[in-house]
């Protein structure tokens, strides 16, 4: 692996701090071992089928331990999945923890052995295959193989075993290992030298046997004294041939056993057998060595052993480190079985640096090594074991993460405790739990913060820095100078416990590799670092001096098979290196705070060159020989234009095609494979590696532009030609520029943290996506994402990750096994992820996740930083922006940025295929069709004016058969409509020219008027060519919406009136009324249908009399009462009869009074008796109100609404005659009814003409009155029978007939009532009635019964009613024993016996004067005859 990678970097895992620990404390009862201090040690494991991608869950998967003081942690990761429960923290409150932790893999388990000073133990945990799955890439992932450790599971006996040790010969170190059959194996170094061998028995064997062994090389003596005393009586001892390290294999070529391998004080490596007990073989490391060293002078110090098994070639690889205080040395030997005897062979001697060994790591290829030097800095090394030198110079440094400043820079117009807080915040920088800590010990409390979230923290450090502040001022006014030393003071003494946390936290306390899966793992007190490989340009540029060789370039991405060529980059790389070291950290800000504020790459750096040309010149010896090396080394460079042009293209990430970056794989090959790295791990990695590849870049971009500034002010001196200095001008700086600003960006967007978004916001965006029928890109923010981040993790979380995965699908590399997934996959997926970020090319998917995620503060910056450079995706960009602006209150800003990006609707990817997705027929309406869809994302928000401003642009690009105008027509209208711009909101929808949006647009305008009240703006409208559409619309809604929620008709017959067509508002006005009447109940309802009967009249009367008609309106069966029945059959199920046309019902003038006479009379009704039950229910008749009227005694209306209807009176005077018979019979007691006399109530309704009279009158009086009144009005003659029926109805009452009506109906009509006497029996009202009338016969009172004449031969016959008087003279005649009856009988008969002779006597002169007459008659005849005669 090593021969393959030129270099590598640190990369440092910052999951978020999210880290989720189980807690498990174990205490065995012992005691006196918690002072013991060991050294603290961490390591890795991986599994076997880890570097196969199609292996299952085991791929790419890591468990790492560290051990301090009492406490054991053990963590698993995944570069591929996320895993839960994956975090256990042991302690062991009476015990240290040795650093002997080994973890061991079967089909079915994996076995953790670790140890403490008193006490070995097991844990069983089952093998991630056996787990069940879930799916890749989910917040909760999968379980951890830890996810269901216990306590009890600590506590099972059969899993731990304490020592038979002393106290005094405790284990400091160790190694272990799981035997073929199961048994645990402990071999662990003790302070007195020898070596402890512990077995435990097979996993789930309840009755197994612990066996615990001592391995020393000793004589005969000796070792019988071991046998027979026990170790804790013999105690500890030291000796030479001590161990200070050591490991534990088994390999089968050397024999069916487990061995120990131990090195040891006296430098010499032994070989034990664990089942004989026995040293086997024993080799001095000091043999291997060049330079012989005296054994007496220089004693080991720290020795260690480490091993390594190559499973190609089966071999066992050992280690050992030999430490020395002149010199240090790593041996690597391989243990042999040879005739029966074990030996060792010497592979390779390595010198090593004088620093102090904190851990290393063998694998076949390569050894690593981590160091603290002098100045307690970490370095990384590694060296490859094949090599055959022995010097240092074989050795490799890794380039690590630079350490924390402990000064923070605070700008001029920045406040300290915002510049700190943003410094300490950044994400990486200090893990929570480091400043929690700082924070803890800051503020000198007890109590730990239980939220660890960063918006908890930041809030808490504001409170508590600001706290000291304002204890530090003890004064009430202070300068503000000392104020903001004061500040400066106490933020930094805030911070400097943050770094100095951080530095703890930093310690190293171990390195772990796996070259399958080429990870190498750099472990620390409280983080965990990843190494990658370097890619070429990073290796050019950050390796030191004299490492980058020419054939070091032969690879991607340079791909240079020149040697010469290869010459002059390696050449550029040093003069790039030489101007970086010259370069101070202000400068280098300076610069990145030139790009962020747009300035040019080229102006930028030309006042550095001016700097650096005007210092060389003057007295600066430094800058002098700046210039003079970088001359040196540019005169060595045959063809530097040829370098740097080639440096260019390996930094272009498109390959110098950015249309076609990558392809997919297929479809089943990528749901196989796109998980890789799909994790929170996988995606911390990547997002700071490549953080780290895009800050090298705009490095080496800012140093190579510097440097062509200094070339062309050199020019000759360079040895440059004026082609070379022309290519440098028009080609290279441009170049060289443009992708500096691409890497600052890209270093921006890795940065930047983004920010947390609500849920309602996150909804309210939804919306706008849907809007614009765009897909939402991902989903929320996972558990690890929650509280802080960078733009580039959110990215990778969301579609960034899925389309990395999607790529990565499509890798060659993926295919190896083993797969090396941390070096070549890895640089791939780094690369990847440039691309997907990379501003020059078609892709918006950045900016686009940007808005799907409500990141519109960063999506304004990331906008702001590309527009002056950057002509890719410029319209798609506006869109973006304009969205950005309308989300933060900007919509004016927002509109002029979607019509500045009009233009590029055609070429753009993101708006032609993913927010147009145009079909063919609109592919020439594409800037139309774009601010529809803008549109449509405008009225998500209340902006209606821009809305129209929009629409009427897109009107204005519209072409005449564009079939988006009638949409945009109709927008304009009811935005206008709904701001109240009502000439305009018409003048829209009669320039829409779609008929069916016209007639919409036309419905909506007049129902939000009429909503709005403003009906009389409504009404003057002239509606030209729409007048039929208008009345058609009204007259729906009016008969469509409720009567009391909306009055439409009022609104029509305005617009008829307002129109002149009267009988078109009368027709409306009987309409309204009519339906009032059926559906409204109520008095309200019978006082607005009296109004339209009366509007409905009064509008008919301004018509000329012989067009004064309506037709009556019939209800029209609607389309959907229509659909719900059968055509054929009705609802019972019988047939239908043929349908009849309908007739036509012509309404006149006096029919339209008529029904208003109706309910003006059922308000009077209602007026005088407020009786609900008559303002509801159907509507009555002519005959039924009149009815009711009477009844309550409003006679004047019955008799109004009776002759208008041509009814008979008799129920009027029959009604006023029971009120009068009641009244005179009640007398002056009259009832009373709400209060007020029912009597007077009824007679102050009618109009009863006034009596002058010198007695009081009763309302009695008044009853008669109005009676006698009615009959001398309406029965002047008699015929029409009222006064028959008014003495009908009083002598069916029992009440005598007033002598009023007597004397008029005798004038009328005696005889009749004659008739009504004899049929009420009244026999002497009758006989004194005949009495008179017969008097009035013969001529005496012939005035009071209203005969002209009276008896007399030359008068006029009168005559008698005979039958009635023969009937009277029979009743009389056969009232037997009455002798009232016999006298009225003899005077009636006596008065007809005077009639009758009067009628003889009468007859005889009429026959005697008819004689005469026709006597006389004759003689004139015979007289005439004569005369005629004579003539003749």
């Amino acid at each position: 692996m090593a021969g393959r990678a030129l270099s590598f970097c640190e990369v440092p895992l910052n999951l978020g701090d999210q880290q989720r620990w189980k807690e498990l404390t174990l205490s065995l009862g012992g005691g006196g071992s918690q002072d013991i201090k060991l050294p603290e040690r961490g390591g890795g494991f991986s599994y076997r089928d880890g570097a196969r991608v199609g292996a299952g869950a085991a791929c790419n998967r890591l468990i790492y331990w560290r051990s301090y003081g009492d406490t054991l942690e053990l963590v698993e990761l995944s570069g591929n999945a996320n895993l839960d429960g994956n975090a256990v923290r042991i302690r062991f409150p009476d015990s240290a923890v040795v650093p002997c932790v080994g973890i061991h893999e079967t089909h079915a388990h994996v076995v953790v052995l670790f140890a403490t000073v008193g006490s070995v133990h097991r844990i069983v945990l089952p093998h991630p295959s056996r787990i069940a799955r879930m799916d890749y890439g989910g917040d909760y992932g999968i379980p951890s193989v830890f996810a269901d450790l216990s306590l009890a599971e600590l506590r099972n006996e059969a899993n731990f075993h304490l020592l038979n040790q002393s106290p005094s010969n405790y284990p400091h170190l160790g190694a272990t290992w799981l035997t073929n059959e199961g048994e645990a194996l402990f071999a662990m170094a003790t302070i007195g030298g020898s070596i402890l061998l512990v077995k435990l028995p097979q996993y789930g064997i309840q009755a197994g046997i612990v066996t615990e062994h001592e391995l020393r090389q000793a004589s005969m003596m000796q070792r019988l004294w071991t046998g027979w005393v026990p170790s804790v009586i013999r105690g500890g001892q030291e000796s030479s041939d001590a161990t200070l390290d050591l490991c534990v294999h088994r390999q089968d070529s050397l024999g069916h056993d487990n061995f120990v391998f131990a090195v040891c004080r006296d430098h010499k490596l032994r070989m034990w057998s664990t089942n004989d007990q026995e040293c086997v073989a024993e080799a001095d490391l000091l043999d291997f060595v060049a330079d012989k060293i005296d054994q007496q002078t220089a004693p080991g110090q720290s020795h260690m052993i480490r091993k390594a098994y190559d499973s190609q070639t089966h071999s066992l690889y050992l280690v050992a480190f030999l430490s020395f205080a002149d010199r240090s040395m790593f041996v690597v030997v391989q243990p042999v079985l040879e005739d029966g005897r074990y030996h060792f062979l010497h592979v390779a001697t390595l010198c090593s640096p004088q620093e102090k060994l904190i851990g290393l790591h063998l694998d076949p290829s390569t050894l690593w090594t981590v160091w603290t030097n002098s100045y307690d800095e970490t370095v990384v090394r590694y060296c490859s074991i094949e090599s055959s030198q022995a010097g240092q110079q074989g050795w490799s440094q890794v380039i690590l993460e630079p350490a924390v400043s402990h000064e923070v820079t605070v700008p001029n117009y920045q406040d300290p405790s915002e510049a700190y807080l943003e410094h300490i915040f950044y994400p990486g920088r200090f893990s929570l739990q480091t400043i929690a800590k700082a924070l803890h010990i800051y503020r000198r409390s007890v109590d730990a913060i239980a939220d660890l979230s960063a918006a908890v923290l930041k809030e808490q450090v504001s409170l508590v820095v600001e706290t000291e502040i304002q204890n530090a001022v003890t004064e009430y006014e202070v300068q503000q100078e000392e104020y903001y030393q004061v500040q400066l003071q106490s933020w930094n003494k805030f911070y400097m416990c943050c770094t100095q946390y951080h530095q703890v936290a930093a310690r190293p306390l171990g390195i772990y590799s796996d070259e399958d899966t080429a990870m190498v793992c750099l472990l620390k007190k409280g983080a965990v670092s990843f190494l990658r490989p370097c890619d070429g340009v990073e290796h050019l540029y950050l390796a030191p001096q004299g490492v980058c060789q020419p054939q070091h370039l032969s690879a991607a991405p340079f791909n240079i098979a020149d040697d010469k060529l290869c010459r002059d980059i390696v050449l550029l790389g040093d003069c790039l290196r030489l101007i970086h070291d010259q370069l101070t950290p202000d400068v280098v800000s300076a610069v990145e705070q030139d790009l962020f504020h747009l300035e040019t790459p080229q102006n930028i750096v030309e006042p550095l060159v001016n700097n650096v040309i005007s210092e060389a010149g003057d007295v600066d010896q430094s800058s002098a020989e700046v210039i003079s090396t970088l001359e040196s080394s540019l005169q060595t460079i045959i063809d530097a234009p040829r370098a740097i042009d080639t440096v260019l293209q390996a930094m272009d990430v498109t390959g110098g095609d950015p249309e076609n970056l990558a392809a997919a794989a297929e479809p089943l090959r990528q749901l196989s494979l796109n998980h890789v790295f799909g994790s929170a791990v996988g995606h911390a990695v990547l997002e700071s590696s490549a953080r780290q590849l895009a800050t090298t870049r705009l490095a080496i971009c800012r140093d190579l532009l510097l440097l062509q500034g200094l070339m062309g002010r050199m020019g000759q001196r360079a040895s440059l030609s004026q082609d070379s200095l022309n290519k440098l001008q028009s080609d290279l700086i441009p170049r060289t520029a443009q992708l500096m600003q691409v890497y600052y960006v890209i270093t921006w967007v890795a940065t930047a943290t983004y920010t947390h978004v609500p849920s309602n916001s996150l909804d309210m965006n939804l919306r706008q996506l849907q809007a614009m029928d765009i897909s939402d890109l991902g989903t929320g923010l996972p558990r690890y994402l929650m509280t802080e981040g960078t733009l580039l993790a959110l990215f990778l979380h969301g579609v960034g990750g899925q389309q990395l995965g999607t790529l990565l699908a499509g890798s060659e590399d993926l295919d190896q096994d083993p797969c090396a997934l941390w070096s070549g996959v890895l640089q791939t997926a780094v690369l990847h992820i440039l691309q997907l970020l990379y501003p020059m090319s078609p892709s918006s998917l950045l900016p686009e996740f940007l808005m799907t995620k409500c990141q519109y503060l960063q999506l304004q910056e990331y906008v702001r930083l590309l527009d002056s450079w950057c002509v890719w995706n410029s319209s798609s960009r506006r869109f973006f922006l304009g969205t950005a602006h309308l989300n933060c209150g900007e919509p004016q800003k927002a509109v002029d940025c979607f019509l500045q990006g009009v233009h590029g609707v055609g070429n753009e990817d993101f708006l032609l295929n993913k927010l147009l997705q145009p079909t063919d027929q609109e592919l020439p309406h594409l800037p139309v069709l774009y601010l529809v869809k803008v549109l449509r994302l405008l009225e998500q928000f209340e902006v209606p004016e821009l809305v129209i401003s929009l629409a009427n642009s897109a009107i204005g690009m519209a072409q005449p058969d564009d079939p988006n105008i009638p949409m945009l027509w109709s927008k304009v209208f009811k935005y206008h409509l709904e701001l109240g711009h009502n000439n305009e909101a018409y003048a829209a929808m009669t320039a829409n020219p779609d008929h069916t949006r016209r007639k919409d647009c036309l419905r909506q305008f007049i129902v939000i008027l009429c909503e709005r009240s403003q009906l009389q703006t409504l009404v003057e409208f002239p509606y030209v060519g729409l007048h039929d559409e208008v009345v058609y619309i009204i007259e729906s809604r009016a008969r469509s919406v409720d009567l009391t929620a909306h009055n439409y008709y009022d609104l029509l017959y305005a617009f008829h009136i307002y129109r002149g067509s009267y009988r078109k508002a009368g027709s409306t006005m009987y309409e309204y009324g009519l339906r009032l009447g059926r559906e409204l109940p109520g008095v309200k309802s019978l006082q607005k249908q009296a109004k339209c009967y009366l509007a409905a009249i009064n509008t008919l009367r301004l018509v000329d009399p012989k067009y004064a008609w309506i037709v009556k309106p019939v209800r029209v069966e609607t389309a959907t009462e229509e659909g719900r029945v059968s055509p054929k059959r009705d609802y019972s199920g019988d047939h239908r009869l043929p349908h009849k046309k309908k007739q036509v019902e012509i309404l006149e003038l006096s029919e339209l009074e008529k029904e208003y006479m109706v309910v003006l009379a059922r308000l009077h009704l209602i007026q005088k008796d407020p009786d609900p039950a008559h303002a509801t229910g159907p509507p009555l008749s002519a005959e039924e109100t009149a009815a009711l009227l009477v009844q309550a005694g409003l006679f004047d209306n019955a008799v109004s609404l009776s002759q208008a209807f041509r009814l008979s009176l008799v129920p009027v005077f029959e009604g006023l005659a029971s009120k009068c018979v009641r009244l005179t019979q009640s007398g002056p007691d009259i009832p009373k009814v709400g209060g007020k006399k029912e009597g007077l109530d009824w007679l102050g309704a009618n109009d009863i003409p006034f009596t002058h009279t010198s007695k009081p009158i009763t309302a009695a009086d008044q009853a008669w009155q109005l009676l006698q009144t009615y009959l001398e009005r309406f029965d002047v003659t008699g015929v029409k029978g009222y006064h028959k029926s008014v003495a009908n109805k009083l002598l069916s009452l029992g009440a005598p007939l007033p002598t009023w009506l007597v004397r008029a109906y005798k004038e009328k009509n005696a005889s009749e009532l004659l008739r009504l006497y004899l049929n009420f029996d009244l026999l002497e009202e009758a006989c004194h009635l005949v009495g008179e009338y017969i008097d009035a016969v013969l001529g005496k009172g012939t005035e009071y019964f209203g005969l002209k004449s009276a008896l007399h031969a030359t008068s006029p016959s009168v005559w008698l009613p005979y039958t009635a008087i023969d009937h009277l003279l029979y009743t009389l005649r056969t009232a037997e024993g009455n002798s009232m009856y016999a006298k009225l009988h003899m005077d009636l008969s006596d008065k007809l016996q005077v009639y009758h002779r009067n009628v003889e006597r009468v007859s005889q002169d009429m026959v005697q004067t008819a004689l005469q007459k026709a006597a006389r008659h004759s003689r004139q005849d015979q007289s005439f005859n004569m005369s005629a005669y004579g003539r003749t």
